[in-house]
């Protein structure tokens, strides 16, 4: 029996949506050189809908944050996009507005290190014992961070049970996987239009083995990982007890396939690959941000093994 991963026309709809503002706003290189956030993205996204789908007053599920985050990986877009909905699946409705609505951020992941703690108002810990809404004991330590976002040290004083977490989690590893499968689809589409651009030795470098074979593989590997990440999505809207499972193989899968796009796309430019103002760095670097939320990748991989029965 064959599993229809194609999204509705509204789900469409919404991916276009999220791309024209991507467009609009220019998410790519230098987007974030003045400010981590700019806003004019971020209450874009809030008033597309975006930053609540997933809630009860947003509406939507997991197709509809995979169909949007797919659109924001393909521009390397940033913010504490997989907080966001991680957030939305725990906190009360009265909690959740005004992060849906733009005015608030969520840091949500395991202290000390906690994602966009240096610019958050709410925050949500995910631990072994389930999740917590809690509030910091002193003023986040920024952290330099790879791709330059506000990053904290941050000790917490937990303030309300929030559940087990593992429904939000595996939302969040769903979201994430989405993101990283479509930033490195984006990497390998435009290395490979490079490597048929490029000449050397008056060919294109796209005839040599050394180029074409890796991204062919990585081409194999991403369109893997997207489906992976559809089915997970999937899986957490029609209540699967494999959902959270299917979440964390799919984020497994995408940070792998994300890692080694972006590896082989950096190998394909050559030098330019690596500045700033180039196609590849801001793609790059979100993707090796991204790769550790919402938690480190041995949670993921023990509840692959929790679903093997290991």
């Amino acid at each position: 029996m064959g599993l229809d991963l194609a999204y509705s026309v509204e789900q469409q709809e919404l991916a276009r949506s999220v791309d024209g503002l991507c467009r609009r706003c220019g998410t790519g290189a230098g987007f974030t050189d003045s400010e981590p956030l700019p806003q004019k993205y971020w209450s874009g996204l809030a008033d597309l809908g975006v930053l609540a789908l997933g809630t009860a007053d947003g509406g939507g599920g997991s197709l509809e944050i995979a169909a949007a985050m797919e659109q924001l990986g393909a521009h390397g877009a940033p913010g504490p996009l997989v907080g966001t909905f991680v957030a939305g699946a725990l906190l009360d409705p009265s909690e959740m507005e005004p992060i849906a609505e733009g005015r608030q951020l969520a840091s949500v992941g395991q202290p000390p290190l906690m994602p966009w703690a240096a610019a958050a108002e709410v925050f949500i810990e995910l631990s072994s014992e389930g999740a917590w809404l809690c509030e910091p004991a002193t003023a986040p330590e920024p952290v330099e961070t790879t791709a330059g976002e506000p990053w904290g040290r941050a000790e917490l004083q937990r303030l309300r049970h929030l559940g087990d977490g593992i429904s939000a989690a595996a939302l969040g590893e769903a979201a994430a996987a989405a993101y990283l499968a479509s930033a490195a689809g984006h990497l390998v589409d435009i290395a490979s239009q490079y490597a048929k651009d490029r000449v050397q030795f008056n060919r294109p470098i796209a005839t040599f083995q050394a180029i074409s074979h890796p991204l062919a593989s990585c081409s194999v590997s991403v369109t893997a990982s997207r489906i992976m990440a559809r089915e997970a999505a999937s899986a957490i809207d029609n209540r699967d007890p494999d959902a959270p499972a299917a979440a964390a193989r799919a984020r497994l899968s995408a940070v792998a396939s994300a890692t080694a796009a972006a590896y082989q796309a950096h190998q394909t430019f050559g030098a330019i690959g690596f500045t700033i103002e180039g196609p590849v760095a801001h793609v790059s670097l979100r993707i090796r941000q991204l790769s550790l939320q919402p938690l480190p990748q041995a949670a993921a991989r023990t509840r692959v093994l929790q679903g093997l029965g290991v």
